[in-house]
């Protein structure tokens, strides 16, 4: 088989004058679309674009294509610490509200995107996510709107097709009705002992707002990564598209150029050099005809609106870049997931860590799966979750509901805040070796707080600063402490059930005190980065954002945002399928405008 054509920045672009590299010359390569960042969106949007005959699309990934065996292994690539990985990582801004402790940062750097090392799970979130979206002010972004382009691009292998299950799609997902692990059915036994019942799709748009079940998760007929770019951008596309279709890797886009003319801005190009500084002697443009499309993600996109001058106006003069477009929201409104485990510990050969100090075990598992794609290495480090609205637990956590309205997840007020992860192996940021661990990863779904994404000088290779902003708004504490008592509760029920579950690290005390302390000691991120560059009405005022509903930025023409940081809010659910999402409703906004 063939592999992905890449190209450099020699192949792509204009390369400028060493004394002048921002002077473009009127010749430079020309295409219609320009997209920067290969990642989960943009991966998508090429694909898509490449559809038209008569266009021309650029792509600009920062990393390689790297599309190797171990890559494709969903145990081993779900690993981002292991040696070879495209994860990228560095350290949050300290969080001033929990201990000013630091947490790691992380991303992928390669084609495919966040995609290529996040743990496999496909979710969308419930109705009333994207109903609330729309109620925001974004017309076309209800549930309904956006269901069609779930299933456009799914292919699941493990649910019927429906109305809103897509069989026909490039994108794989599959189901396992059947983990090795002895300690989950105790689990799920606890969970429906609670109150809480087990559902076969909680991708439904019928999953109520409270539920358990078991992830789908992007695997194809082989077993393999289905990574978007492994279902968007195979090698036989890249081949066949090669005269329309540039993938350009191992590039770093520096800068955006705007022009100005009658009072208006446009984007017309981008400027770009190898990602390697030992090759990154010659700087390129390319122009685009049509439109510039960003999509590096929730902590990038807003790194390179601010390097080419658009953003709060006071920081970039900081930083010492001068301003093309003041615009407020760029950078602000950062959310993510607030994580809080809950371990125990449990036999070692009941979870994941026996791999780690059984070399026969893993030898045979491993041998499983390259002989039949099943086993261990098949499966994600997370088996299945529960969610729930917060205001239906009680202080001590018990699940309580008696009118089946409370439940209707297709409304906004209902949709849960509280996931809970059931997960056979460590979540905690450090190793504990030699031990059998499960973890109940309780997460605030919804959160109130907001962080930030800022230059950390004007340096385009510099890593941007990352204030993830958990508990600026101490309302974050109620839900998680209700999740935490819930977690403590079904694992009281699975210590009943004499299942050998101990506990290693969950609170001391039970107090709310107690608790906040505990949340405080071991918060972590759960790396679903969103809303950076948020979709909205106006650029300025009360409700500030960057993209209209159409995803173009707000008073710069050419330009749009195309990835997680577009969200209006962040929703509850694992932000990869809506993403996907995003770029195939994106995509399909692009060609009506080309008269498609």
């Amino acid at each position: 088989m063939p592999k992905v054509l890449e190209l450099g920045p020699a192949d792509v672009g204009t390369p400028l004058p060493a004394n002048s590299w921002e002077d473009v010359p009127s010749d430079a390569r020309t295409y219609d679309f320009i997209i920067i960042g290969g990642g989960t969106a943009g991966c998508v949007l090429a694909s898509r674009l490449s559809e038209m005959e008569d266009v021309s699309v650029l792509v600009i990934e920062q990393g390689p294509v790297a599309d190797t065996w171990a890559s494709r292994v969903p145990l081993i690539s779900g690993n981002p610490y292991r040696s070879g990985s495209v994860a990228a990582q560095w350290w949050s801004l300290p969080m001033r509200e929990a201990n000013s402790r630091y947490l790691q940062v992380m991303r992928a750097e390669a084609l495919g995107g966040t995609s290529r090392i996040n743990g496999l799970l496909y979710t969308r979130g419930c109705p009333g996510e994207y109903n609330h979206w729309r109620d925001l002010g974004n017309a076309g972004w209800g549930y309904s709107d956006v269901e069609p382009y779930f299933v456009k691009s799914e292919n699941t292998r493990s649910h019927p097709s429906s109305s809103f299950r897509g069989k026909e799609g490039v994108w794989h997902n599959r189901q396992f009705d059947h983990v090795p692990y002895k300690v989950v059915p105790y689990v799920h036994r606890a969970f429906h002992n609670a109150g809480i019942k087990n559902y076969e799709d909680i991708n439904s748009p019928e999953m109520p707002a409270a539920g358990s079940g078991a992830f789908d998760i992007i695997e194809d007929g082989s077993y393999h990564r289905d990574s978007v770019d492994r279902a968007f951008l195979p090698s036989a596309l890249t081949h066949q598209r090669r005269a329309r279709l540039k993938i350009c890797t191992n590039t770093l886009v520096t800068k955006i150029a705007v022009s100005s003319a009658d009072g208006r801005r446009r984007a017309t190009g981008v400027f770009f050099e190898s990602s390697v500084p030992r090759e990154a002697g010659i700087h390129y443009y390319a122009r685009a005809r049509r439109e510039v499309i960003l999509c590096a993600g929730a902590l990038g996109s807003p790194q390179l609106l601010m390097l080419s001058g658009i953003g709060p106006e006071d920081h970039l003069r900081n930083k010492g870049i001068t301003p093309v477009h003041d615009l407020p929201a760029v950078g602000n409104y950062l959310q993510d997931h607030i994580g809080v485990p809950l371990t125990f510990q449990v036999p070692i050969t009941d979870s994941l860590h026996e791999l780690e100090v059984s070399p026969l075990k893993a030898g045979a598992e491993l041998v499983k799966y390259v002989f039949t794609g099943r086993g261990m290495f098949s499966l994600p480090f997370q088996a299945s979750c529960t969610v729930v609205p917060s205001r239906l637990l009680d202080a001590d956590g018990s699940f309580s509901s008696k009118d089946p309205k409370e439940l209707d997840a297709s409304v906004p007020e209902n949709r849960p805040d509280v996931e809970l992860m059931h997960l056979t192996s460590n979540s905690i940021d450090y190793d504990i070796p030699g031990k059998g661990l499960f973890t109940l990863l309780v997460a605030h779904i919804r959160p109130k707080s907001y962080g930030s994404v800022r230059l950390a000088t004007g340096n385009p290779r510099e890593r941007p600063e990352v204030d993830l902003g958990f508990f600026s708004n101490p309302d974050d504490y109620v839900a998680l402490r209700k999740g935490l008592r819930l977690g403590l509760r079904v694992a009281a029920d699975v210590q009943k059930q004499e299942y050998p579950l101990e506990d290693l690290i969950v609170p001391e005390g039970k107090s709310d005190e107690d608790l906040d302390a505990f949340i405080r000691s071991n918060v972590r991120t759960v790396f679903h980065y969103t809303s950076t560059c948020r979709m909205g009405q106006q650029s300025h005022g009360e409700c500030p954002s960057v993209v209209d509903a159409e995803l173009r930025v707000h008073g710069v023409d050419g330009l749009r945002v195309c990835d997680a940081s577009v969200f209006p809010e962040i929703l509850g659910a694992h932000t990869m399928a809506p993403v996907v999402m995003v770029a195939e409703k994106c995509a399909d906004i692009i060609k009506k405008d080309c008269g498609r």
